[in-house]
């Protein structure tokens, strides 16, 4: 009965994954895609329409609004990342640049927090993932795990490229990661996204683990050298370790 009732909830996510891929799709296309038989597929999308997960307008079932409130309740799970809120969006107007609060999950990293002084882009990179091993935020997060948890993530995950500049190697991601550890900082040289720079430093949680790590990412060309962008970064991850602490002593 575990059994089946695992799997039974198994393929009524991959039917919601398979909706947010396809951005809208008829039943027969999310048979397609999840390898579902479309009787099975059927009953599944009945129930997360009943459930409020996903409506059908027109034959094509689209996420419900329902997952972006459990969305919003889950990236405002811990009280404290207002505090960041406030800091990275202060920093952001002091640099005229995207400023970003991510947190690792999964292995990955994703962003909870996007400010910018462009209204248009408003939070665009918000929830977005991004692997700890080609992008400032990962690697910031990276440097500050044992030798040992980065060997068992490349065993678990490997290191895909993504663009001519992702580190591939293990023996090249230590290296990094200790240059990173060296310099107090990360950097993200176009390693995930084409046309994306980034540079990020950590923010230690009062206990000693990682919070999670701020960033200021935008165009190779508009960005200053790293070490002036870590400047203005290391000043505002100061102030939100501080502020953790007030607020833990609260």
């Amino acid at each position: 009965m575990g059994n089946q009732s695992r799997k039974t909830s198994k393929t009524s996510l991959e039917a919601i994954e398979a909706i947010r891929d396809l951005e809208g799709a008829t039943l027969s296309e999310i048979a397609d895609h999840t390898d579902v038989p479309v009787s099975t597929l059927h009953t599944h999308l009945q129930t997360l329409r009943e459930m409020e997960y996903v409506i059908r307008d027109d034959g094509t079932y689209r996420l419900g609004m329902k997952l972006f409130h459990l969305g919003e309740r889950a990236r405002w799970r811990d009280e404290r990342y207002h505090i960041v809120k406030e800091h990275a969006w202060n920093l952001s107007n002091r640099v005229g640049e995207e400023v970003s609060f991510a947190i690792r999950e999964n292995d990955r990293m994703v962003i909870l927090l996007d400010e910018t002084t462009v209204p248009s882009e408003d939070g665009f990179q918000v929830g977005r993932y991004f692997d700890l091993h080609s992008s400032a935020c990962g690697k910031a997060t990276l440097a500050k795990l044992s030798e040992s948890w980065v060997d068992d993530y490349v065993d678990r995950h490997g290191l895909p490229a993504y663009t001519d500049t992702t580190i591939t190697d293990r023996e090249a991601l230590h290296d990094e990661l200790e240059t990173i550890r060296n310099r107090g900082y990360a950097v993200n040289e176009q390693e995930e996204l084409e046309g994306l720079r980034a540079v990020a430093l950590a923010i230690e949680d009062p206990d000693g683990g990682v919070f999670g790590t701020l960033d200021i990412s935008g165009p190779p060309y508009r960005l200053p050298e790293a070490d002036v962008v870590a400047e203005r970064l290391r000043s505002a991850v100061t102030e939100i370790e501080t502020a953790l602490e007030d607020y833990t002593r609260s």
